[in-house]
């Protein structure tokens, strides 16, 4: 019985490190390259060393020279740890650790993103690489959960979202709390859509892809004031079987309202067979479309073609580093700043590694 508690309490503990390790956030992560000085700097002190015992060498024999020392230090090979550890807790201090949420609100500054998912019948296709996400819909839902952790490791930036195929839906006003984003998005199933997206709620549709609706619906979710820090992210594979151009006025609509659309594509270049029902019919990625939306509304487009769209990396170059917003009435709570934990241990154990040189 001791040693079952003893193996669950250990992991209990291990849970409770991982979910620890999970939810700490680096506010300066680029610091961490000068981790890489640790093992610089070691070998450097190594290579000293040698040197301080070929000149010791030199004079005379090592044992009789520390006889003639009045007082000779004794050997603590354990303080040799000191400056190592100093610098790795120096470097993580400067990398801004932060856990925990703390007293002051913070006013959330970043820019308003609103992905922008098709879920109409093409979408079903099972033409992607990924044996964890073999359909289109399912490779387009788990790239947008990729953009929203990237999101959210800065945090400020508001996102929302909109489904669409005969008819868009707004699933997730613009908002911080990425949480709530976060399960909105887990539940988008390309095969049981919302009922009013489909095209039997709407029996005058043309088609069962509307990417125009669902581009105007995603520029109603902006706010007008917010103009100049705001993006749309639309993932499709833009295959429309009315092929009338109607993804024109979304594109004019966005053009209009000054947000650029970044377009992404999903699915073979190649026609798919899918049987629906007793229907069979073929499927494809048609760029064409989405690249004039992009180049339209001053967007970029991404070929992911049969990948999963690497999304997060996307928002990191490409959207983030563009213009935030000024003012936001959004208050969220901030993470507490931990950096005293890691530079207080590094400025002590610097002073025992400088005690020990002496």
């Amino acid at each position: 019985m001791l040693l079952f508690a003893a193996s669950s309490g250990l992991t209990g503990l291990l849970t409770d490190a991982r979910e620890f390790v999970v939810a700490v956030r680096l506010a300066r992560p680029d610091a961490l390259w000068l981790l890489f000085l640790i093992p610089v700097l070691g070998l450097l002190n190594r290579w000293a060393a040698r040197r301080r015992k070929r000149a010791v060498a030199a004079i005379g024999r090592p044992a009789a020279v520390a006889g003639q020392l009045t007082h000779p230090r004794p050997t603590r090979r354990w303080l040799g740890l000191a400056y190592p550890v100093a610098w790795l807790l120096l470097v993580l201090g400067i990398a801004g650790p932060q856990w925990g949420k703390g007293d002051e609100a913070g006013v959330a500054v970043g820019r308003d993103l609103v992905i922008v998912i098709d879920l109409s019948r093409s979408m079903q296709a099972d033409d992607m690489s990924d044996p964890e996400a073999k359909t289109r819909w399912e490779a387009a839902r788990k790239g947008a959960l990729d953009l929203l952790q990237a999101v959210a490791r800065r945090g400020g930036h508001r996102v929302g979202v909109v489904v669409f195929a005969a008819k868009p839906k707004l699933i997730c006003p613009l908002t911080t709390d990425y949480e709530h984003a976060l399960a909105v998005l887990e539940d988008v199933d390309g095969k049981f859509p919302p009922p009013e997206i489909r095209q039997g709620a709407d029996p005058g549709a043309a088609s069962g892809t509307r990417i125009g609706a669902g581009l105007i619906a995603a520029v109603q979710a902006h706010d007008k004031e917010f103009s100049g820090s705001q993006d749309i992210v639309l993932i499709s594979d833009g295959d429309d079987p009315a092929d009338d151009g109607e993804w024109v006025h979304g594109s004019d609509a966005a053009r209009a309202a000054d947000v650029p659309v970044h377009t992404v594509g999903v699915g073979s270049t190649r026609p798919t067979e899918m049987v629906l029902g007793e229907e069979l019919f073929r499927t494809q990625l048609l760029e064409e479309p989405l690249k004039q939306i992009a180049a339209e509304t001053r967007g970029q487009y991404l070929a992911a073609r049969r990948d999963v769209p690497n999304l997060g990396e996307f928002f990191r170059t490409r959207i983030e580093p563009n213009p935030s917003r000024v003012y936001s009435g959004d208050q969220i709570p901030q993470p507490r700043e931990r950096y005293p934990w890691f530079l207080a241990p590094a400025l002590a154990l610097f002073c025992v590694g400088w005690v020990r040189g002496r």
